[in-house]
């Protein structure tokens, strides 16, 4: 359950989240820690392990310390990657796959 008095906040996804893109999307996701993080990854055309990595991370780091994150829009790019490396984790899908 997310804290509910602190502000969300959205990350927008680049295009390309490949192995040059990890480390600036680890610095992004550190930035908004201690907030509830909303994901828009509705631009995404390409997504490596390293990243998704990163984001599996951040997913349980919010969980463990009660905050939101959450996947709010999702390319088929960005979908197709969650199902080719099997991961099924609910903060890593879009909120439409949810339902």
């Amino acid at each position: 359950m997310p804290s509910a008095d602190v502000a969300t906040k959205v990350l927008k996804l680049p295009e390309v989240l490949d192995l040059n893109a990890a480390n600036r999307l680890h610095e992004q996701v550190l930035s908004h820690k201690g907030e509830n993080l909303e994901l828009d990854a509705s631009q995404v055309n390409r997504v490596g392990a390293q990243c998704m990595q990163i984001l599996l991370s951040a997913a349980q780091s919010w969980q463990a310390e009660k905050q939101g994150f959450q996947v709010v829009e999702a390319s088929d790019a960005y979908i197709k990657t969650l199902q080719l490396l099997g991961i099924s984790d609910e903060s890593l899908l879009p909120k439409e796959m949810l339902k």
